[in-house]
């Protein structure tokens, strides 16, 4: 098993209290080197034990776990595959087969030992999300164009090279097993190599600024006799955190199970002498000898520390946790992440990038094999951070079939590092760099009636009328492609059994889930646009009710880019349709509008298709109501004012809060005194008819202001007379509102 996929960092040299006599029966020779973590040895007296006795289930259990842990699936492979068909053998073997035929790229036989654990071991969910993912494998296993990734060969070695850390735009940190025999004191039993010490690498002066000169990190508290594993620089907070066996320079500490467990360290980096400094203490309290705390990586502020441990109460083998600065600079109790992030495999390997996405590693969640990596997101509600998003797998060129983990990705979100065992690398697990030649846009397709996901949807992505990508929904209507920020595109689906549909999308720098709403053939389908009144622009993120007469029942929707919503009705049905928008302005709103649509007499399959418009209104300002006629020196509403009028009943009731004064206005004809007793008689009149038809007469005020608020040069009375002809009189005979209260 390589040093990476166990949290625990063995000082087996220290541990062994006694020789192996070959003299001793071979099993038992076997089983003692077993125990001291020298897997490689046990093995070769365990096949010497088997070719004595080739049906012996005991020995074979040994060697298919010991090839096993030092992460050779290849062999494990050949030993499961006799224990998951045996009889009376630990269950567990036919999960241990079926990982092993994954790694191996034997998928269809890894579903059926899958499905075979999943019947004797219901409760195991994680399992159940692997059998699902093994469906995902060949879309996953896809080159999308969308990484471009390179071997770090200038500083890789033959050996194990990994854990990198970012050190400021400069550099890397990382680890490896490469030092020099002469200088080591012990070896690791398990692995057979060196132990761990941290190297520091530098970019170099091309103008790629590629990594390509290391060194390693002297100072007088760290790389010592045992190992030092992954770290993390915070630049806010001058620290570099790590892990490290537990031991204090002189001698290790080994848990109740005789190996010795990681603990996370800080230590103060010297900026002005480059490197460490002369104290190094125990970073978090929550350390432990009998299990392992270790993989720290930083929050950009410094507040946040994420590890992972092997602790007790975990989902699994290794669980990632979280904890919290508090005053004083003491770490808080650790916090589980939870199952959208924790398996019953091993999750590790945290790094959590300045846009405060999380990556890490597991072999729990749908991968392709091993360790893969994968991102999530905390979800923010409110002001509240609640919860991950699901896990979602990076996909081919990170993930391979090998492991791939310790993903970390720069200020820039472009570039960054991983590591990786996979075939064609300089040694045991090289470190690479890769960068992004765009986003990941994912999606999903679901039915709209319903809203569950529709499988085998074929949907295509095109840019202007340039395809793009193609790609088939899957089980969870899911799809993915590899996209440009900043670019607008648009998504067709189409599928037997439902009509077409079609959605723009423009993509951000980090892209939402794209979601395709599809209508089952033989529905009636209402498209609804909502659009700003005065501009003639769509609104996004507008507010869509749409709520059946018959049934009272509502459906709500947020409008896309193109301000558009999508509902599906019922015939032979009424329905009321509602907008609503926030300025996020003070004292500006967009007021809520209202209309109706109707199925009656409609054949299916159809689209119906409605605009709503909504205007943007602020509290004090004037607006005109158009057309508003009196006859001659009267007040009494006519039809046609009756009409207009009408309209601001509807604004009024689509807006039950609202407090208006509603004013009238005459022009400089006749005296100013008659004019103000006349406009404020048809301010009052119209007012009336308003609550007429149902708005309660407290919500409004009747203004009369004459001729005193002439919007015009013209003047009939006082030093100065204007003369204008009856067009320009008729600019001030003139109906208004202004709102008071929202």
């Amino acid at each position: 098993m390589s040093l990476k996929k166990s949290l625990t960092l063995l000082v087996a040299a220290i541990l062994m209290v006694g020789m192996a006599s070959a003299e001793k029966p071979i099993v038992k020779v076997g089983d003692w080197y077993f125990k001291q973590f020298d897997y490689r040895k046990a093995i070769l007296f365990y096949e010497r034990a088997l070719k004595k006795d080739t049906q012996n289930l005991y020995v074979k259990q040994k060697m298919a776990d010991s090839y096993r842990l030092i992460n050779d699936q290849v062999h494990a492979e050949t030993y499961y595959a006799d224990l998951a068909k045996a009889e009376n053998v630990d269950v567990i073997n036919k999960l241990y087969y079926a990982e092993a035929l994954r790694a191996n790229q034997k998928y269809a036989e890894a579903k059926v030992y899958y499905k075979q654990y999943i019947d004797l071991v219901p409760g195991d969910n994680s399992v159940k999300e692997r059998l699902q993912g093994v469906d995902k494998v060949e879309e996953l296993s896809k080159d999308k164009g969308f990484y471009v990734v390179k071997n770090l060969d200038k500083i890789n070695s033959e050996v194990s090279d990994f854990g990198v850390s970012l050190y400021k735009d400069t550099g890397i940190f990382f680890c490896s097993n490469r030092y020099p025999d002469a200088f080591v004191v012990h070896k690791d039993k398990w692995t057979q190599g060196n132990f761990l010490q941290i190297y520091q690498a530098f970019k170099d002066d091309t103008a790629e600024g590629d990594i390509s000169k290391c060194e390693l990190i002297h100072g007088r508290t760290v790389n010592r006799k045992f190992h030092e594993g992954t770290s993390s620089y915070c630049e806010k907070m001058g620290e570099l955190y790590l892990d490290r066996s537990n031991y204090n320079g002189r001698r290790a500490f080994p848990a109740a199970d005789k190996t010795v467990k990681l603990k996370i360290y800080r230590i103060a980096w010297l900026n002005d002498q480059n490197r460490f400094g002369d104290e190094l203490v125990e970073a978090v309290p929550f350390n432990d000898k009998e299990y392992s705390v270790g993989h720290p990586t930083l929050s950009k502020d410094g507040k946040t520390l994420y590890f992972a441990s092997d602790k007790p109460g975990g989902y699994g083998g290794v669980d990632i946790y979280l904890s919290t600065r508090e005053i004083g600079g003491t770490w808080g109790t650790p916090i589980n992440l939870g199952p959208k992030i924790n398996t019953s495999g091993d999750d590790m390997f945290p790094f959590i990038a300045d846009d405060g996405t999380l990556y890490f590693s597991s072999t729990g969640h749908t991968g392709l094999g091993g360790l893969d990596v994968f991102s999530s997101t905390l979800v923010k509600t409110g002001n509240k951070m609640t919860n991950w998003t699901e896990s979602e797998n990076l996909g081919y060129p990170i993930n391979t079939n090998a492991d791939d983990f310790g993903y970390v990705i720069q200020k820039d979100n472009k570039k960054g590092f991983f590591c990786s065992n996979r075939q064609g690398g300089k040694g045991d697990d090289d470190i690479y760099s890769f960068t992004k030649n765009g986003v990941v846009l994912n999606g999903i397709v679901y039915d709209l009636a319903s809203g569950l996901p529709i499988t085998g949807a074929e949907v295509v992505m095109k840019e202007e009328d340039l395809e793009k990508g193609k790609a088939k929904s899957g089980k969870e209507g899911d799809f993915s492609f590899a996209a440009t920020p900043n670019t607008k595109y648009k998504f067709f689906a189409t599928k037997e059994g439902y009509l077409p549909a079609e959605l723009p999308v423009e993509v951000k720098e980090k892209p939402d889930l794209v979601k395709i709403p599809m209508v089952a053939e033989g529905g009636i389908t209402l498209d609804i646009t909502v659009i700003d009144r005065k501009t003639r622009d769509p609104l996004e993120a507008s507010e869509v009710k749409v709520t059946n007469l018959t049934t009272m029942k509502e459906e709500v929707c947020s409008t896309n880019k193109d301000g558009k919503c999508v509902f599906t009705l019922e015939p032979n049905t009424n329905y009321r349709l509602q907008a609503s928008k926030e300025t996020g302005e003070p004292d500006t709103k967009y007021l809520t509008v209202t209309g109706t649509q109707t199925t009656e007499g409609v054949k299916a399959p159809t689209t119906l298709y409605s605009v709503l418009e909504l205007e943007k209104v602020k509290k004090g300002v004037a607006i005109k109501i158009e057309n508003i006629y009196y006859d001659l020196d009267k007040w009494f509403i006519r039809p046609d004012a009756a009409k207009e009028l009408d309209k601001l009943v509807k604004v009024m009731k689509d807006n039950p809060t609202m407090e208006i004064e509603l004013s009238s206005h005459t022009d400089c004809r006749a005296t100013s005194k008659y004019n103000m007793q006349l406009s404020t008689k048809r301010a009052e009149s119209s007012v009336n008819y308003i609550s007429q038809q149902g708005v309660e007469s407290r919500r409004m005020i009747a203004a009369g202001y004459g001729e005193s608020r002439l919007v015009n040069k013209c003047q009939c009375e006082g030093t100065v007379v204007v003369p204008c002809n009856d067009v320009e009189h008729q600019e001030n005979r003139r109906t208004e509102f202004k709102i008071l209260k929202f």
